[in-house]
């Protein structure tokens, strides 16, 4: 039931459902994703178990619920179709900041750190953020060190709040961003941490954030913040996370490749951060695969090949009412959907097979099906089988005269064929039909003056039949005879009853051919 498919399947549930974890956790959307999973549970073990009632409300409640999903989560769904855009993946910047400017950026904030100034600097990327801040003053000016310094000394008129940076210049300052709602938040996170995390959350944003009270520098991306140990440690995560990213022009040579590879299967560590949540998704993603999936019915009709097991070595099948048989299986749809003719065999045992024409039934027992998957029609019902027995004979070959010996010739000895008889193995009932074999074409008496070798083809009388199971074309013989002029070395009494004997073989008639007028 788990093959290859499925499995894939099950997969992508599970990321998906642990994405979708990991971004609402802690928020308050969270809780209400839980309540809406366990009305969905509750709905799939009414409609397993039968209580048709209890399943019946669940199933209009579940659809109103479609309804209340986009009402209440419009916030995290304009979030999600951000975050899906591809714009946020590829991390496509129409303006990048040059790395001099991250240096000022990195001096500064550091600089505000030793003095304990706060600080909140927003860096938009592939989404804007016009949309989600409250503007301040525009200022449209080169980013420096002393300029964001500046901005943020306490007795600045627009030291509040954060400063936008877009490309190289601070483009506004003072500009209030939203609160983020996640709950659970660590207490040394003030607004500032909050107000980078909420707008971060909302599009694709990158944030610098300087605590006040105790200096930590910190910064905060897709929902997540993280500090910052030293300058080296922000530097690199600037250029990381604002500098487009680069495609190499040149193709990377074997060695570099290999070195690349080494690498990565050198610092390769099974992250086992979040395992519960990450077993609890997969676990989740089955179910939901064992409930919508695994247990509805579905039925489909698959053509399979007709296959025969134990036919006895001496016996020939020669023709079979059908190649194919229609089935119509029944099964899980998880099963169904990948059910393809090869999985379906449909056997017969010969293994008593005779000679003849058979007409055999066909059931459910000759069907071969998936675990879990059964039968409901098989069409036709039944076969008829024709047979024969596969036999070996030798014939004899009978040779082909026409015309008469010219004048004064007679023949010498009896016409001899080398071989003078052929090994033939086909069916038995080809075999009972054969009349003669004879060598080809006929040899024209009227035409010799001495003694001479033939070498010929053998055909099969009556010409009228065909046979299937053997052929004798192209075997060659030799047809040999022997001439000499008349009464030469034997009396007429010899003469007599060497013409008798040829005349009386049951192989051509040579009275009528070598009685001269």
């Amino acid at each position: 039931m788990f093959d290859l498919v499925n499995l894939l399947d099950i997969f992508i549930i599970a990321a998906l459902i642990y994405s979708l974890y990991m971004w609402l956790k802690g928020t308050r959307a969270y809780h209400i994703l839980i309540g809406l999973g366990i009305l969905g549970i509750l709905y799939s073990i009414a409609n397993w178990s039968g209580l048709l009632l209890t399943s019946q409300i669940l199933q209009y409640l579940l659809g109103v619920t479609l309804l209340l999903i986009i009402v209440v989560f419009q916030p995290e769904i304009r979030q999600l179709l951000e975050r899906v855009s591809p714009l946020v993946i590829f991390r496509l910047q129409s303006s990048p900041i040059s790395r001099r400017i991250l240096k000022e950026i990195t001096e500064a904030c550091f600089e505000l750190s030793e003095k304990r100034i706060g600080g909140l600097l927003v860096f938009p990327r592939a989404t804007g953020i016009s949309g989600v801040v409250q503007h301040g003053v525009k200022l449209d000016s080169l980013v420096s060190q002393e300029l964001v310094v500046s901005i943020f000394h306490p007795s600045s008129p627009i030291h509040d709040g954060a400063i936008i940076v877009e490309k190289d210049r601070v483009v506004e300052a003072a500009t209030y961003l939203p609160l983020s709602t996640r709950e659970h938040l660590p207490p040394r996170y003030g607004t500032r941490h909050r107000a980078a995390l909420g707008v971060s959350e909302l599009g694709d944003t990158f944030c610098v954030v300087v605590s006040e009270e105790s200096g930590e520098v910190s910064v905060a991306s897709g929902g997540d913040i993280s500090a910052m140990a030293d300058r080296e440690k922000l530097w690199q995560t600037l250029e990381k996370s604002l500098l487009p990213i680069e495609i190499p022009r040149s193709r990377p040579s074997m060695r570099e490749a290999m070195k690349k590879i080494v690498a990565l299967r050198q610092g390769y560590r099974f992250n086992r951060s979040n395992l519960t949540a990450k077993l609890a998704s997969i676990g989740v993603a089955c179910l939901l695969w064992f409930f919508l999936i695994g247990q509805q019915l579905s039925e489909i009709a698959i053509t399979a090949a007709l296959e025969f097991q134990n036919i006895p070595a001496n016996i020939e099948l020669i023709d079979v009412s059908t190649s194919e048989v229609n089935v119509r299986v029944r099964g899980p749809q998880g099963s169904i959907s990948t059910q393809t003719a090869d999985q379906v065999r449909v056997m017969v045992d010969l293994d008593d097979m005779e000679p003849g024409t058979h007409t055999m039934p066909l059931t459910d027992a000759n069907v071969e099906l998936p675990y879990g998957v059964v039968a409901t029609s098989i069409d036709p019902r039944s076969l008829t089988i024709k047979s024969d027995r596969i036999v070996n004979r030798r014939i004899m070959i009978d040779y082909d005269l026409a015309g008469q010996l010219p004048e004064g010739l007679e023949l010498a000895r009896d016409v001899r064929v080398e071989p003078p008889s052929v090994p033939i193995t086909g069916r038995e009932m080809e075999l009972d039909q054969i009349e003669r074999i004879i060598t080809s074409p006929a040899i024209d008496l009227s035409q010799l003056t001495a003694s001479q070798i033939f070498d010929c083809t053998l055909k099969v009388l009556p010409q009228n039949l065909t046979f299937a199971s053997f052929s004798i074309e192209g075997r060659e013989v030799r047809v040999h005879i022997d001439l000499r002029p008349v009464g030469d070395g034997q009396s007429v009494s010899e003469e007599t009853a060497g013409l008798d004997r040829v005349a009386a073989s049951p192989q051509t008639s040579l009275s009528d051919r070598l009685n001269s007028p």
